[in-house]
């Protein structure tokens, strides 16, 4: 919401002015198609990620998402099968590597699973994992489908505008209807042990609205970073992209241990 927010805001700053942005028309089913996929498919990487994190923890989420570049690279395969996307060369030495990441990546998360002494606590944990691979597929899928519609001339200005509709209306009735476990203690400050998203930003509104403008600010930062991620996609590929946001990960990783 907030980036599509902000992409209004830039468009009306500039829309009396020489330098006036008008975005692309979308004039084919398939290119509707396309992002309504797209962006119900980057509501899902985030909503099952952030779902993940109430399991496990960080640094195994990293480290399972840190399989995004092998992932991507099937993902863009398996679309240009489809005719929607150009082939990338295969490289053995790099499918190799990639493999050799997921396989330690999986024994890391096994030995992690295994280690649990409370058979609670390891059944959270594989749901955990389960739906960090859920959304490790969906971040695949959502790259893949960037590099699609840039092979449909569609810049990443009009992506991050246009993407933002339908992943909003997908996660709306999650994030108003569906009830979860409030986290940590603040179940005592906000009386409810379950509650909705919407239902807790209602609370966080009333106990403390400077927090809000925090949110805002983390949507303002995740405009910009998806316009820096898909135009890296558009200049290079979704595998070079999921590959150079390990690095990231990587530092998250050794920061959390």
């Amino acid at each position: 919401v907030i980036s599509f927010l902000v992409f209004i805001l830039f468009f009306s700053s500039v829309y009396f002015t020489p330098y006036r942005y008008m975005p692309k028309k979308l004039n084919t089913t398939f290119e509707i198609f396309c992002v309504v996929i797209f962006g119900c498919v980057f509501a899902l990487n985030i909503a099952l990620n952030n779902f993940s994190l109430g399991y496990i923890s960080i640094a195994v989420n990293l480290i399972i998402r840190s399989c995004l570049p092998l992932s991507t690279f099937v993902s863009s395969q398996c679309l240009a099968l489809c005719k929607l996307y150009p082939f990338k060369p295969c490289k053995p030495l790099e499918i190799m590597l990639m493999v050799i990441g997921v396989i330690c990546a999986g024994v890391f998360t096994m030995a992690r699973i295994a280690g649990e002494e409370k058979k609670d606590a390891s059944s959270n944990m594989l749901l955990g994992v389960f739906m960090c691979i859920a959304s490790l597929l969906s971040g695949s899928l959502n790259l893949a489908l960037a590099g699609v519609l840039g092979e449909t001339k569609l810049n990443v200005y009009d992506t991050v505008a246009y993407m933002a509709i339908p992943a909003t209306l997908f996660l709306m009735p999650i994030a108003m209807f569906f009830q979860k476990p409030v986290p940590g203690e603040w179940h005592l400050v906000l009386g409810r042990e379950t509650m909705s998203d919407w239902e807790i930003l209602r609370g966080v509104w009333s106990l403390n609205k400077k927090t809000m403008l925090w949110l805002t600010l983390s949507g303002v930062f995740s405009f910009l970073y998806n316009i820096i991620q898909f135009s890296i996609v558009h200049t290079l590929s979704p595998s070079a992209t999921a590959f150079g946001g390990n690095f990231n990960k990587a530092a998250l990783i050794f920061l959390t241990l």
